[in-house]
Parts: structure tokens; C-alpha cells; sequence
């Protein structure tokens, strides 16, 4: 039982670790990007030694995956629970994007950080998209969306999410009335794949809105 708790410690300790690099390199990277990058000046940010690094990460390429992996999960977690038993594409797709625009507002260091480290985000058969091609999908069957192509709408709806949210996570020029921002680029993207236009501006004003009360 000693041997087991001993062990369960040593778990949690490891975790603990892992994540508090993972957490300074996050910071480093939306600030200056990961090529500028030193394995000393990210284990010095983390307090940590540089063997220790090596314990968690293979290099900095194995941990970029890791951070972007862990940012955009806890934002799929986010939509999943947001979703849960909504069954209108409609509302979905408007919540998901929401959920992103929302998070660079309020945390643009981590979304600086996640628009570094996802080059790879935007295939639109990549496992991690396939939220967002579902909603799709369950638009198209029930003629809430028009789109002549799948695959593009993925990769358009991506684009608009992710550019959007680059922006509005910049701090040196940061936008005027942000939510509302957001709210436009929501519509021209519900829009975009063929929603009414008027349905699409109340959708992405009502999602919007919800949040900006929250701040």
C-alpha cells in the first residue's frame, strides 16, 4: 500500500511538472514564437532543470504539439459540454465559434500560443476537426446549410475562426468592441455557409452577447 501511494505521488508529481513547463513555454511562445525559442530560456521560465525537460519532451517540436494539443482539447471540451443534447446545427456551429472568439478575448496569450503551434489544424479530415465537421454535416442533412463542398466549408469555417481569433488576440493593436467583432464574424460565417442572413446575424448576436454579460 506504502509502495502504491508512494508511486501515485510520484505521478502526480511528474504531471505537475509537465504541466508548469508546458504552462512558461505557452507564455514564451505567444510572445516571441517557438523558433526564437531555447530549450535554457524555456526550463529557466519553468524553474525546472534542463535534464528535467528532456524527462517530459523529446524537443521543442514534441512540446509545441504538446501545447497547442492541450489548448485546442480544453476548447473542444468546452463546445462538447456547451452542445451537449443541441441538436441545431444552427446553434452548434454558432456556439463553437463563440466559444474560440470568447477565449481570445479573454485569454489572448493562450490563443497567440494556440494560433502558433496548429499548422497542421486546418486539414479538414484531422481527427480534431471532426466536432466541427459533424455540425456541418448535421446542417447539411437538415437543410440548415448550403454548401457545395464539405470539405471546403471545414477548411473555410477553420480559417474564419482562426484568423479571427488572431486578431482579436492582438494586444498591440487590440480591436474596437471586440464582442462585437466577433459577432460579425460569426455571421458572415454562418452566412457563409448558407444560412439566412438574418438568422445567422440573430444567432451570432445572441451567442455573443451571452458572453460579453459574463465579463
Amino acid at each position: 500500500m506504502g509502495t502504491t501511494a508512494t508511486a501515485s505521488r510520484g505521478l502526480r508529481k511528474r504531471e505537475r511538472t509537465r504541466g508548469e513547463i508546458v504552462a512558461a513555454a505557452e507564455r514564451l511562445v505567444a510572445a516571441r514564437g517557438l523558433d526564437a525559442l531555447s530549450i535554457d530560456e524555456i526550463t529557466e521560465a519553468a524553474d525546472v532543470a534542463k535534464g528535467t525537460f528532456y524527462t517530459h519532451f523529446t524537443d521543442k517540436d514534441d512540446l509545441a504539439a504538446a501545447i497547442g494539443r492541450q489548448i485546442r482539447l480544453d476548447l473542444e471540451a468546452q463546445i462538447t459540454k456547451l452542445n451537449h443534447g443541441m441538436k441545431d446545427a444552427g446553434i452548434r456551429m454558432a456556439n463553437g465559434l463563440a466559444t474560440v472568439l470568447d477565449f481570445a478575448i479573454r485569454q489572448p496569450v493562450r490563443a497567440r500560443a494556440l494560433m502558433r503551434l496548429i499548422p497542421g489544424s486546418v486539414d479538414p479530415e484531422t481527427p480534431i476537426n471532426a466536432g466541427i465537421r459533424a455540425d456541418i454535416v448535421l446542417g447539411q442533412k437538415t437543410k440548415v446549410f448550403q454548401v457545395p463542398s464539405l470539405n471546403a466549408a471545414v477548411v473555410v469555417t477553420l480559417g474564419s475562426a482562426m484568423s479571427a481569433a488572431m486578431r482579436l488576440a492582438e494586444t498591440h493593436r487590440p480591436v474596437d468592441a471586440p464582442y462585437d467583432f466577433a459577432t460579425d464574424v460569426i455571421a458572415i460565417a454562418l452566412a457563409g455557409l448558407g444560412m439566412k442572413q438574418a438568422e445567422a446575424q440573430r444567432l451570432a448576436r445572441t451567442t455573443m452577447d451571452s458572453r460579453r454579460k459574463d465579463t
